[in-house]
């Protein structure tokens, strides 16, 4: 989610992003990629902060949980 607050008058907006957070199931992967879990965590960061993305895929038939693909970057 992004979103853009307007300060001031002629001045850049600013950009944020709200991040949701995922944990580690445990320390197994399965298909060589990490497995993960949704959290109730979320954070607010600049958009400008943000270093790389992630793609996550969820894990068919399972309730909350998910893969991190590593081999599409």
């Amino acid at each position: 989610m992004l979103l853009e607050f307007f300060t001031e008058k002629d001045k850049d907006p600013i950009n944020l992003v709200l991040l949701r957070w995922y944990d580690n199931v445990d320390d197994e992967e399965m298909y060589g990629c990490p497995r993960l879990w949704l959290t109730d965590q979320y954070t607010c960061v600049y958009l400008d902060s943000v270093d790389m993305t992630v793609h996550i895929i969820p894990r068919r038939k399972c309730e909350n949980e998910y893969f991190v693909n590593r081999y599409i970057f």
